[in-house]
């Protein structure tokens, strides 16, 4: 199919920076990933996003895609009446880029949600431009979710002109929300691991006394809940259980996650090891055995699908879609983090199964194959050249 469309405006609030050399850095690595493989299928490409001061110690990927552009935005918001403000400031210069977007490209591509593509809906809407979305965050309503969010979600569901990409389980629920998933791996990569996945699996296979290794990925913030998985691997490390748990993220959880390490003595089994960059990231899935996510609401899970890539077996809180993405248990685990004890005995019985893991394994690397960003373009590019006029 030949792209009909050939100058592509972006508009997210993923914050950005220009680093000490002048280059254009984010701290979320998968967006410039994934920004940067999607631009491949166009001409031109500008993204119009905040930008932020940069500051040394920040774990940040770098753009080397020439072609694409970036219209530095203010970076506002949050929930004071302080920020409220701001962002009513703010509209006179959101408005102006939404103008210049209109004018000088041929299709929009809005990521909901976020303060700043609420008045864009309405901009696109008002002048019949030519758009398409994704909505990142959790589809189905859940308690104590942000009015805004339900609101766009409202707003994409009855007023949207172009197709919506979701995190849904169904592939399609009406005529213009879509099935979606956003992966962060090349089908190179996917190669890359071949090797390191077969030494790994006959490492398994051959040996006697299993050590597992696990690892949870993630902005460390109540809603990711790590909380729960220190204090119910804490609870194994007093029965006597052998593990090595590495926990990977930052935020403002971080410093009283590791006061809760120290102050119980498991510094020799947990590791609160802050922020990765891409690379290292990838070094600490090759030595896991298994991702384990406890997070309270989740539209998907990014990170396991990462760890299938690698050979790294998912344990997963069982909300939204988790269960597919574990194949119903076929390719990993599921527990509750609701119920009392139910991880600690999971990971138990887990490792009473390991004649279990080669073949999941190969399950969860051949999901993977089909979660490729070279897939997610396809899909896009696809549904954008098919269903908007």
């Amino acid at each position: 199919m030949i792209n009909k469309f050939k100058r592509l405006a972006i508009f997210s609030d993923c914050v950005h920076y220009y680093d000490e050399a002048g280059n254009v850095v984010t701290e979320n690595h998968i967006f410039c990933r994934q920004m940067q493989a999607l631009a491949s299928a166009f001409e031109h490409t500008t993204i119009y996003c905040p930008f932020d001061h940069f500051s040394t110690g920040k774990v940040t990927t770098q753009y080397t895609l020439s072609k694409l552009k970036f219209i530095p935005l203010p970076n506002v918001g949050g929930n004071s009446l302080k920020h409220k403000i701001e962002i009513i400031r703010t509209l006179p210069v959101w408005l102006r880029a939404f103008k210049k977007a209109h004018k000088e490209s041929d299709i929009i591509y809005q990521r909901f949600p976020n303060n700043l593509n609420i008045p864009g809906f309405f901009y696109f809407w008002r002048k019949r431009s030519k758009v398409f979305a994704t909505y990142t965050g959790t589809w189905k309503n859940y308690p104590g979710e942000p009015l805004t969010y339900r609101f766009q979600k409202w707003l994409l569901r009855n007023f949207f002109r172009g197709p919506v990409m979701a995190y849904i389980k169904e592939n399609q629920i009406n005529n213009k929300i879509f099935k979606n998933f956003s992966p962060s791996y090349t089908i190179e990569e996917w190669n890359e691991e071949i090797q390191q996945v077969g030494i790994r699996i006959q490492k398994l296979q051959s040996l006697k006394n299993f050590t597992p290794v696990f690892i949870t990925v993630g902005a460390l913030v109540p809603e990711k809940n790590q909380q729960y998985i220190l204090e119910e691997f804490q609870k194994l490390y007093q029965q006597g259980f052998k593990f090595k748990l590495y926990v990977v993220g930052d935020g403002p959880l971080k410093i009283a996650y590791k006061e809760f390490v120290q102050k119980n003595d498991l510094e020799d089994v947990i590791c609160v090891a802050g922020k990765k960059t891409y690379d290292e990231l990838r070094e600490l899935y090759r030595r896991s055995d298994f991702i384990i996510q406890a997070t309270l609401v989740e539209g998907f899970g990014k990170v396991p699908i990462e760890g299938f890539f690698h050979g790294v077996i998912p344990i997963l809180n069982n909300i939204n879609l988790a269960a597919e993405m574990t194949g119903n248990r076929e390719r990993g685990f599921l527990f509750s983090a609701n119920e009392a004890n139910n991880l600690i005995e999971l990971v138990k019985d887990i490792c009473n199964k390991k004649a279990l893991f080669p073949l999941m394994i190969h399950k969860g690397r051949a999901y993977a194959r089909s979660q490729t960003l070279e897939r997610w373009v396809d899909d896009m590019f696809q549904l954008i050249n098919t269903h908007v006029n």
